[in-house]
């Protein structure tokens, strides 16, 4: 089933990759495919997700996201839904706007100034719990960049961490957007360059610095946090329903891909 949007208004979401739009409609957001599989890297995390201890173990939760075909400036097009998580009086609070209210200062001037990952890590894990009161958050910033390190995810700004606000009062943000991961952007990382060639390219936010390294650095400070049991068979079956919205041409590259990203991240993470 094809969803038409009939809302002329876009929103354009603000990424160090570029602008992908999105809408909302009633309770739902859709975002597009921007340049390549990006609905697909969503969908296949929250899937790999429903196999980890992030709502087991701690009070946090993801997005669950769903593969759809959008008509949209009177074009079929490829793309994701999820729910809108907000409650009523709820917004969101990216980290670089909470630190530029509380602190006055940039937030990503004040990394830069650091001398190391780990004082950039402790920083941005301890503050932001100071600032809110969400005392675990040092162990939700390690599962999120464990999460991004597993998937790839490289697009993981100071714009795209972020908390929940109402009142005067914080909540964790429900761990979202990863649809830059697993080498989605083939615009980017063209399908024809071999896998292992293109994540040796990649950089993870918003250390600037390897998804090892900075999942490290989280880790020596805070324990590691993220577990996963799922196997090749799970990640087929993660794989089945959204591939069938690309062209067939592509699939077995996307299909690859994805699964050459997973081995090689797991196989690096453990």
């Amino acid at each position: 089933m094809t969803v038409q949007l009939v809302s002329d208004q876009k929103i354009a979401e603000t990424s160090s990759k570029g602008n992908q739009e999105k809408w909302q409609d009633g309770n739902i957001w859709y975002k597009l495919d921007q340049f390549g599989y990006e609905a697909l890297a969503e969908v296949f995390t929250s899937q790999l997700l429903e196999y980890s201890n992030t709502e087991a173990d701690f009070p946090f939760t993801f997005v669950r996201y769903r593969m759809e075909r959008l008509l949209v400036h009177g074009r079929e097009r490829t793309g994701c839904s999820s729910p809108n998580f907000l409650k009523a009086g709820e917004s969101i609070i990216t980290l670089a706007h909470l630190f530029q209210q509380y602190t006055g200062k940039p937030l990503s001037e004040t990394l830069s100034r650091m001398t190391s990952d780990k004082k950039r890590m402790a920083y941005l894990a301890e503050e932001t719990a100071s600032i809110t009161g969400l005392s675990l958050f040092p162990q939700y910033l390690t599962l999120l960049f464990e999460i991004d390190g597993l998937v790839l995810n490289d697009d993981r700004h100071l714009n795209n961490i972020a908390v929940l606000a109402r009142n005067d009062t914080f909540d964790y943000c429900p761990i979202f957007d990863f649809g830059a991961g697993l080498l989605s952007n083939t615009r980017d990382y063209p399908m024809e360059i071999e896998p292992a060639a293109l994540v040796r390219q990649l950089k993870a936010q918003p250390m600037k610095t390897g998804f090892v390294r900075q999942v490290h650095a989280a880790q020596n400070l805070y324990g590691p946090q993220l577990r996963c049991d799922f196997a090749e068979k799970e990640i087929m079956a993660a794989l089945s329903e959204p591939l069938e919205f690309y062209a067939k041409r592509d699939v077995p590259y996307i299909r690859d891909r994805v699964t050459a990203c997973i081995k090689f991240q797991r196989k690096k993470l453990s």
